[in-house]
Parts: C-alpha cells; sequence; structure tokens
C-alpha cells in the first residue's frame, strides 16, 4: 500500500524522532554487551533509513517529482547523523551502524531502480563495412 508523498514524509520523521528517542533512552542498556552493542548500530541504521527517506520526501515536496537523492549532500549527511547517534551509545556500535547502513543503502537503491526503472541508454551496434 502506497501512500502520499506527504503523509510518507511525516511517518519518516516520527519513526526517525521515535527511534533516537528509544535509542537515547536504553543507551545503557545497549551499551552492556557485545550482542547488544551491535543491536545498538543495527537500531542507528534503521534511523539512517528513516532520515533518508524523510530527506528525500522532504527534497521531492519542495523541488518537486522526480528529484533524486545524491551521495554527498543527503546520503553522506544522513550517514553522518546517523553514526553520531550510533556513537553515543558505543564505539562498536558506529562500526556496525557503517556496516548496515550501506548494505540498506545497497537495498534501498535496488527497490529504487526496480520500482522507477530508470532507462538505460540502448546500446549502439556499430556495423563494419566489409572491404571490396
Amino acid at each position: 500500500m502506497a501512500v502520499s508523498t506527504n503523509v510518507s514524509f511525516l511517518l519518516s520523521s516520527v519513526l526517525a524522532i521515535t527511534t533516537l528517542a528509544a535509542s537515547q533512552t536504553f543507551k545503557s542498556q545497549l551499551a552492556e554487551t557485545k550482542g547488544m552493542t551491535i543491536l545498538g548500530g543495527g537500531v542507528s541504521s534503521l534511523f539512517f533509513m528513516f532520515v533518508l527517506t524523510a530527506i528525500g520526501n522532504l527534497e521531492d515536496i519542495l523541488m518537486g517529482k522526480g528529484f533524486e537523492l545524491q551521495l554527498i549532500p543527503e546520503v553522506a549527511f544522513a550517514l553522518t547523523l546517523s553514526m553520531a547517534v550510533a556513537g553515543s551509545i558505543h564505539r562498536v556500535s558506529i562500526t556496525c551502524c557503517l556496516i548496515f547502513s550501506l548494505v540498506i543503502l545497497y537495498f534501498m537503491n535496488s527497490i529504487s531502480q526496480k520500482t522507477y526503472g530508470v532507462s538505460e541508454a540502448a546500446p549502439v551496434k556499430v556495423e563494419k563495412k566489409k572491404r571490396r
């Protein structure tokens, strides 16, 4: 079930704030053991996904349909922000957040390519003339 861009922006913003609040509330529990530290990185990578979705929807609302997220300003900002959240939990969570966020980014890109199907240029067929 697809929702409009405005609703998607609102939902992703609320989920990002909720994820941030939960990670900060349970900061001490997430930093206790190795497994929980990895979970802290996973929660921070979910924060990355929600922030990136919110940024993309906001740009779509403000700049019109067809505006794409770029690697340097938007993705780098969301990744830096999520790694800062992971750093507030534990140092190891930063590394886990980076790895999980890159995996999430890969799958978000593949889903986007399947959904919106950016057409690639058709290969040009070059015919060689036979010499007589």
